[in-house]
This record gives structure tokens, sequence and C-alpha cells, in this order.
């Protein structure tokens, strides 16, 4: 039986309490490892007692009367300390691991204990100096600052993936708690802490994105009427709100039409662009095609997106989500592909435009398709195998990408051959295991193979 995820409203109370480390007191290590500027999460969400009958601890009498997905039968580890636990169940057990929760959230409230200020402008002030360390971050790294819509290396968006959870998620939580934890210090109804409410739905948001990995249809993004009424009650002289947003609003869509213009204007298959209006291109290509484009500066691309897309204009061919740190769900995309229309971040859509039909809706990067290729041949040259046996990769986007199948097509031309498919199977398995990948193998005759037809296919030959 497949489990519930993790509440939404949990999972943010577990990494308040966690604080980004390990919850073992002989571990505390932080649940994100830097490797150059890559940055992986190692945070595991483990149950005290576990599911159903067999799981972790379940003996406890406690079991029965739990709730097992609720945030006091939950404890945020590494993946090192997680499979310890569950693997040794008996030398850590369910009141030793709720001290560690305990002992733990006690430890991070006061290392970052907030302190009682009854002096609105000194609360204020401290408000104000943690949304300019964001704002300096957003600017010199952020999505649509220059570093990473003009950069060449790709190291602005891990650069700015980096300080979103060293800096700008604990900046974000101590701005909430200065205000929410102050709040009885003033007069009630106290502005600041209404103004304070919607700046909190985007620090959710934020929060949701970086960390819960729930990627939310309309994001939330920086209110800047909140830093605009901060240091407009502080005395700082900032341009009126409306000048402000729209100087915002033009910054975006300049950067980004920088963007789309200095990687597409002069690519070699495409004989010109002609801007229809801010969101849509007409794109005529070399081979005589014109594609109508609409491209979106959305972070995250959803089915809901794609439905307003289609709202505004219901014959485009493509969609380019052209935010240089955002991306597109698998669900849009299948979405797109099943209405014959490509979605594509703005590299994918430089290699599309050569292709046509299904090629085009389900276009690979050329870097992805040769990993797995090389990755399979690799195995398939270990074992040992008899002539008249033949093997093709194929299968959709979808499946390699929201699935991470490898559709794998073995073909023999006689019975000998026939035989050697399951050690060629179980060589592959060997090589690929740890990388958690979906083998699904199909077997079939030359002649059989002859009359297939592959939807989506991808067909690519990688043996002999």
């Amino acid at each position: 039986m497949k489990r519930k995820s993790i509440p939404l409203n949990v999972a943010r109370q577990l990494w308040s309490q966690c604080g980004g480390f390990c919850q073992n007191p002989s571990c505390n290590r932080s649940l994100f490892a830097s490797v150059d500027e890559d940055v992986v999460s190692l945070a595991n969400v483990a149950h005290i007692i576990g599911h159903g009958n067999s799981g972790p601890r379940t003996e406890h009498e406690l079991a029965e009367y739990i709730e097992v997905d609720g945030i006091s039968n939950l404890i945020m580890l590494c993946l090192f300390c997680h499979k310890i636990v569950d693997e040794l169940e008996i030398k850590f057990n369910v009141e030793q691991m709720r001290a560690w929760k305990a002992d733990h959230e006690q430890r991070i409230k006061g290392l970052f204990d907030i302190p009682n200020i009854a002096d609105e402008r000194e609360l204020l002030i401290l408000v104000n100096d943690l949304l300019d360390e964001n704002g300096s971050i957003f600017k010199e790294y952020g999505p649509y600052s220059p570093n990473v819509v003009m950069g060449e290396s790709g190291d602005a968006i891990k650069i700015w993936r980096k300080r979103c959870l060293d800096t700008i998620l604990p900046n974000n939580q101590r701005i909430v708690d200065l205000i929410e934890k102050n709040k009885r210090n003033f007069p009630y109804p106290w502005d600041v802490y209404r103004q304070m409410l919607g700046y909190k739905l985007h620090v959710d948001a934020f929060k949701d994105n970086c960390l819960v990995g729930l990627k939310v249809n309309d994001y939330k993004t920086f209110p800047l009427d909140f830093d605009h009424f901060v240091k407009t009650k502080i005395g700082i002289n900032v341009p009126p709100l409306e000048v402000r947003t729209d100087e915002e609003l033009e910054f975006r869509t300049n950067q980004i039409a920088n963007y789309i213009n200095r990687f597409l204007a002069n690519h070699s298959f495409i004989e010109h662009m002609e801007e229809i209006n801010v969101a849509t291109l007409l794109v005529k290509l070399a081979d005589g095609r014109t594609l109508r484009v609409f491209v979106t500066n959305t972070y995250f691309f959803t089915e809901y997106t794609f439905d307003k897309v289609i709202a505004v204009d219901p014959e485009v061919d493509a969609i380019i989500c052209s935010c240089p740190a955002g991306t597109y769900s698998g669900g849009a995309k299948w979405l797109c592909i099943e209405n014959d229309i490509g979605l594509f971040m703005l590299n994918e859509f430089m290699g599309a435009v050569r292709k046509t039909g299904e090629d085009f809706v389900n276009y690979l990067l050329r870097s992805e398709k040769e990993a797995r290729i090389q990755s399979v041949k690799n195995a398939l040259k270990k074992a040992i195998l008899p002539h008249g046996l033949s093997f093709y990769l194929f299968g959709s986007y979808i499946r390699r990408s929201m699935y991470r199948d490898i559709d794998i097509m073995a073909v023999y031309a006689n019975p000998l051959a026939k035989e050697d498919v399951v050690k060629a199977e179980e060589a592959i398995r060997n090589h690929l295991k740890g990388q958690s990948p979906i083998i699904d193998m199909t077997v079939c005759s030359s002649a059989e193979f002859a009359t297939l037809k592959f939807q989506h296919d991808n067909l690519t030959k990688i043996f002999p």
C-alpha cells in the first residue's frame, strides 16, 4: 500500500524544529551537502514508530494510539542516521528518539532567540537590514539577475540556490518571528503585523519550493509592498510604490527579452523572429516552418499555468520557460505532449527546433540521451553476448524524466541468442545498481521487431 505524503504543515514544522541539522545528537550534520557549487539535500523524514505491523518500533505500546504521520511521531535525520535507526531499531527506542527531538528543538530555539523589543523603529530597522541582505543576494544572483541571465557557466544559479538555503530562508523566518513574537508589545491592531501576514505567504511558498519540494502553481513572489512599507515606516526615502513596481516588472521583462534574443537571434536554424506581443513570438525556421511560441517567465510551469496560456493563445505551438532558475512539472509536460505542444526550457528549445512531429514535442537534450545510452552500453560490454542479439533504448520524454524508466528492447535473431537475454539484463541491472532506475526489458524476435510501431520513441540502437 502506498504511504501518504507528509502533510505540508507538518513538513514545515519539522524544518523549523531541526534548523537544517540532523536531530541525532551524535551526528548534528547539516542536511545539505556542498560539492563545489552544487548543493544536495541529505534530509530524511523518519518515523519514530513506523507504519503497519512490521515497521521500526511498531511493537511499542503507543503504536495503536499515535498519528503515525503526525508531527510528534516524526524526526528529521540525515540519510545515514535514518538508515541506522531503522536497520538497528533495537538499539534506538522510542523514548530515546523523542528525547533527541525535544533536546534538538530546544537548542535550535536557544540559538535563535528572538529579542523582546518594545520600540517599533528599532524592530523595523532589524527587519529592514534582513530584507536588504536578501535583496542584495537576489539582485546579484536571483533568477532575473544579469549574472544568471547573461552568465555562461551556470554557476550563478548554483550560488543562488545555495544562498537561498543558507541565508535567505533563515532571514525570512527571523523577520516573521521578530514581528510575530513582539506583536503584544504594540497596540492592537498593529499595522506592521498585518503587513507581515502578506509577506509570510511568500515566506511559506519560498520554503515549500526550496525545502519541502512542493512546487506551487501561483508561487507567491516577494511582496515589494512589504519592503516599501518597512522602509517608509522608518523614514527611508524611496520612490513611490507604483514606480518601484513598474520598474521591477520592466526590469524582469527586459532581462527575459535579452535572454531570449541572445540565444535565439543568432541560432543557425532560425531565420527570423517577430514579436507579436510581450509574450508571443513567431519563429520562422530554416525548413520553412513557422512556430508560434509563447514565452513565460513563471518560476514553475504547471498544468494550471498551461490552462492560463491556452486561454490567452490557443494556437501556440511551443512554450518556453524562460526563467533560467525555473522549471516545469512532469504533468505540464505530459499535457503539452498530449496536445502536440512543445514545452521547453530555453536550451531544450534550441535543439528541438530542428525536429518535427513527435521528435519535436518529445525532444531530449543530447547530453541526457548520451548519458543513459553510454551507461547501458558499458553494462552490455561486460556481458559476453552472442551474435544475433541486438539492444535498443526507447521511451518517451515522460517515462525518461518523470519515472526514471529505462525502456530496453532486446531483439534476437535466433533461439540461441534469445537464451542470453537474461544474462544481458542481469549485467545491466548490476551495472546500474545504486542509481535507482527502473529497468523495463521487452524481448522480441527480429521478425516481430520489424512490425512494431513506437510512440514517442527516441529509438536508439546501442548494441552491437
